[in-house]
């Protein structure tokens, strides 16, 4: 909180429960305005105070803000001062509006928003508005084009050599919902993303140590530098990014992932492997769909199919491509992608190279003096889409493209499966990764292969599970096996964990384990964070507790960038109410009851029902219905860190506001008080620590929050808690200089009283 000033003390069984009223003044004089923050009292028209400048009453209320973990792109042209001075101001005008629309187009085609322009400079920024797991993908590759399109730009203009230095950041900042263009984001991840631009030499781009982190997978990076920031005591670790090493659509999978050992899924494993041995035995398509939420383990499990078809003795056409949720031509991105790794094709070639790759392998797959030559001109056409441009220099497909009519292209691309099939004479498999954000048209091209190809193809969909809520088709039908994953079990997240830190006590990987609720993803996240930061090192034999660290500091540590991310996106993909209400839930606790959601939205539990079955829909939160459990009718969330990041994304004071209607509820409520002490004085006590200066109200919550810590030391102490009854005075102890300013409270109590009564508790060998 603040600084306090001289303590006072209380006696716990005598304090009588504060009203939760602030009162007034009474000397008020009408039209008289109260500031909130300062107390101030203001008698003009103004709408700001004149002490503090915060909004005064009756004023319109500030735009609502939250904290968002976003990526900034600061980009600045080299020299262009200089430039400027030796050209004309026309010149320079024409210049300069040809160089923002060439950032703003680049900017924009990956997702990103052009925060503001600032002389030569832009600021762009990924996530403000919607999180998405690729946002810091997404600016390192526009960062990159960037470079490249400003130097060829610079080359066309016929002004001579431009060229861009970029510096992206990848943090947490405020952004003001709403708000467009300058002033929609706020925070130290700005300032650093301007300062490693500054410091990056021309044409090249530095990024921060959460950006690489996120990246790193797909982005190819030089060594650590260290850059002196001004207001940063210690240098600060710059990446400079070199070049896109996954290019869009590959499937690659990160490496790291095919280091996690395969637990707890070997019945899943052998469902997959026998859709394919259907397909073999057939001679027809079969269509897998592996369902679940991000980290669950579907990338694993098709890398396990991978790895047990690498030991079938036959021939297997296997492909891996993943859906986009950005760029151009992503409507059929992983069939684009499917049919350019067979042909051999490469990224950026001419389009009479790639074309002369696809005749070359159609003639291959063509028995001499058949008729199937006739077809090969018919299929080229339809297909040359796919590689990036027609015969005519059209652009990749999409599913609105004229040209061809649909039924044309999807019987020329179901006709390439089963020429490919019988020219290689081994099945297909086909595995489209990301299939969430699959275009329709390539679901309907899918359903139209499963249905009229003859071929022997093996189609995996792997996705997340809202593609089986927008298309449900997609799970059911003839030929197709449905693959719905859970999060593992305890003990299988423990194997996981332990596979790949063996020198880990048992106690500490069940603690792992608790913190990753069943996600194999988020082991190997947490673990990974956990040797960046210094509290696990790797050795030969495996990864251990780094010396001086203990248990209970691992279980403290903050959950990586890459989960914050992932359980952000997951929360932003979910409608405007849903997504408040799982906010406001996690305001209440990680477990919370239906008429305490209802109280602090101010809505009704019929009009929150509809919001909370698609929480539990998607997997945010479980209801309790086991008639054994003392919390049944409740709900709790589906995992710790998603009730955590729902918490971190709202703004200190919305969330500062909502535990104070929470204790108002719980305080109403008919014997909840005194059942819910402790409950009670820790939403005032975090309350009163997410307000930024006294207000006031502060003084209030203040003598709310002492009455409750004492009441809930009074009955652990009389349960012979002595620990819990130390911590609770304590805290009051802390509390006590906000609620009672001059030192003494109406009795004549000071803060001396209360810790000599918590001395008293700490010393006593029962606890009495």
């Amino acid at each position: 909180m603040w600084g306090h000033g001289e303590r006072g003390s209380t006696s716990p069984s005598s304090s009588p429960a504060p009203s939760s009223s602030t009162g007034s003044d009474s000397s008020a004089t009408a039209g008289d305005r109260i500031c909130p923050a300062c107390g101030a009292r203001s008698v003009d028209a103004a709408n700001f105070c004149f002490q503090c400048g915060a909004a005064l009453p009756g004023t319109a209320d500030p735009q609502p803000a939250e904290r968002r973990f976003t990526s900034i792109l600061f980009a600045d042209l080299v020299g262009f001062t200089e430039l400027a001075e030796r050209t004309d101001a026309e010149d320079v005008r024409e210049l300069l509006s040809g160089y923002f629309a060439l950032c703003r187009s680049t900017i924009e085609s990956l997702g990103g928003v052009v925060e503001k322009f600032i002389g030569d400079a832009v600021m762009a920024v990924w996530g403000a508005t919607r999180t998405r797991e690729d946002d810091a993908e997404r600016a390192v590759r526009a960062a990159l084009e960037l470079t490249r399109a400003v130097g060829d730009y610079g080359r066309a203009s016929g002004m001579g050599a431009l060229a861009v230095r970029v510096g992206v950041v990848t943090d947490e900042v405020a952004v003001v919902l709403g708000a467009a263009g300058e002033g929609m984001v706020t925070g130290a991840a700005v300032n650093l993303a301007a300062r490693l631009q500054g410091a990056a030499a021309p044409a090249t781009v530095l990024t921060d140590v959460h950006t690489r982190t996120l990246t790193v997978d797909r982005i190819d990076f030089g060594r650590e530098i260290r850059i002196a920031i001004k207001g940063i005591a210690d240098e600060v670790p710059a990446y400079p990014a070199l070049r896109v090493i996954s290019e869009t659509g590959s499937g690659a999978a990160p490496a790291a992932e095919i280091l996690t050992t395969l637990v707890g899924r070997d019945a899943e494993r052998d469902v997959l492997t026998a859709s394919f041995d259907r397909v073999v035995a057939t001679g027809r398509p079969h269509v897998a769909v592996v369902s679940a939420d991000a980290g669950v383990g579907k990338s694993r499990l098709v890398l396990e199919l991978r790895d047990h078809l690498d030991h079938v003795p036959m021939a297997i056409m296997w492909h891996s491509a993943r859906c986009l949720s950005y760029g151009e031509g992503v409507s059929y991105s992983a069939l684009s992608s499917a049919v350019r790794s067979r042909i051999g094709s490469v990224e950026g070639e001419s389009e009479a190279v790639a074309l002369g790759r696809l005749r070359t392998k159609l003639v291959s797959w063509t028995p001499a003096n058949s008729t199937q030559l006739d077809d090969l001109d018919w299929m080229c056409e339809r297909l040359a889409p796919l590689l990036g441009a027609d015969a005519h220099g059209a652009p990749l497909l999409n599913s609105g493209s004229a040209g061809f009519g649909r039924d044309e292209y999807f019987a020329a691309w179901s006709l390439w499966f089963e020429r490919m099939s019988a020219g290689e004479n081994a099945p297909v498999v086909w595995v489209i990764e990301d299939a969430h954000w699959a275009d329709d048209g390539l679901l309907d091209f899918v359903e139209h292969l499963r249905r009229e190809n003859p071929a022997p193809v093996l189609v995996v969909i792997v996705t997340r599970p809202e593609l089986l809520v927008r298309r449900p088709a997609v799970g059911l039908g003839e030929n197709t096996t449905l693959l719905e994953l859970s999060p593992l079990d305890e003990e299988s997240i423990v194997a996981l964990i332990a596979g790949l830190a063996p020198e880990l006590p048992r106690d500490v990987l069940h603690l792992l384990s608790a913190r990753v609720g069943g996600v194999p993803l988020y082991a190997r996240e947490l673990l990974r964070s956990l040797v960046d930061d210094g509290l696990l090192e790797d050795t030969p034999q495996g990864l251990r507790l780094a010396p001086g660290i203990s248990a209970r500091m691992l279980a403290d540590a903050e959950p990586p960038a890459s989960l914050r991310v992932l359980i952000a996106s997951r929360l932003d993909a979910l409608e405007p109410g849903a997504r408040l209400v799982a906010q406001l839930a996690a305001v209440l606790g990680f477990s919370f009851s239906m008429p305490a959601l209802a109280a602090v939205s101010r809505r009704s539990p019929g009009d929150l029902a509809a919001d909370v079955a698609t929480l539990e829909t998607r997997g945010i939160l479980i209801s309790i219905t086991d008639p054994l459990s003392s919390e049944r009718g409740q709900y709790v969330f589906s995992h710790p860190l998603i009730r955590q990041v729902a918490y971190e994304m709202q703004s200190r004071r919305s969330r500062s506001e909502r535990h104070l209607a929470t204790v108002d509820f719980l305080e109403s409520a008919p014997d909840e008080g005194s059942r819910a002490a402790a409950v009670i004085a820790q939403h005032l006590v975090d309350a009163l620590q997410l307000q930024t200066a006294p207000s006031a109200s502060t003084e209030s919550a203040a003598r709310r929050a002492v009455h409750w810590l004492l009441a809930a030391a009074d009955s652990a102490r009389r349960l012979g808690a002595a620990t819990a009854a130390t911590r609770l005075y304590e805290q009051a102890i802390d509390v006590w200089p906000l609620a009672n300013p001059a030192g003494r409270d109406a009795d004549g109590r000071t803060v001396r009283d209360l810790e000599e009564l918590a001395r008293e508790v700490a010393t006593s060998p029962a606890g009495t």
